[in-house]
């Protein structure tokens, strides 16, 4: 790609991200109740986007100290919200993903909110309601496969650096 595709691409990618964020940040299951805080549904709305995870990837991207995540993490784990499983090579890490409590509440939460949510389409056409499906379908994809492919290549470094 030359310069200019690649300004265009980072322009309409933010421009893209902005706009979700301002359109759909209702989207995002609030799951706060008597257990869960603000930043305990912000750690599960992560996981529950992301999958398996670990508490580190959790930090960094949610921008939470390490401390604060480890326990978080442990109060979730211990509230039956959360399942940890140690790496069968490195015992030092370990996978987080969520229960089926959490998901439950994801879930309940997500379809209390749904119908609401799917007034906002009704403006568009069935074929234009599923001409937008299928295009954010083809930019998950594209994404997923390029985070996949960017991490191969981060361990495949390591791997030859180490």
């Amino acid at each position: 790609m030359n310069k200019k595709d690649n300004r265009d691409l980072i322009l309409n990618m933010v421009n893209f991200y902005s706009l979700i964020n301002v359109e759909f940040i209702d989207l995002i299951p609030d799951l706060t109740n008597i257990e869960i805080t603000p930043l305990f549904s912000k750690i599960l709305n992560f996981i529950h986007f992301e999958g398996i995870t670990t508490a580190s990837r959790i930090s960094k991207k949610l921008n939470i100290s390490v401390p604060n995540t480890s326990r978080s993490i442990n109060t979730l784990y211990n509230l039956g919200y959360l399942i940890k499983n140690k790496d069968e090579k490195d015992k030092r890490i370990v996978y987080i993903s969520l229960s089926n409590k959490s998901l439950n509440i994801i879930l309940s939460v997500a379809s209390a909110e749904e119908e609401a949510f799917l007034e906002r389409f009704n403006v568009l056409s069935n074929e234009e309601v599923s001409e937008l499906s299928q295009s954010l379908l083809k930019a998950q994809n594209l994404i997923i496969k390029m985070r996949d492919l960017n991490e191969y290549k981060a361990q495949s470094k390591k791997v030859n650096n180490g």
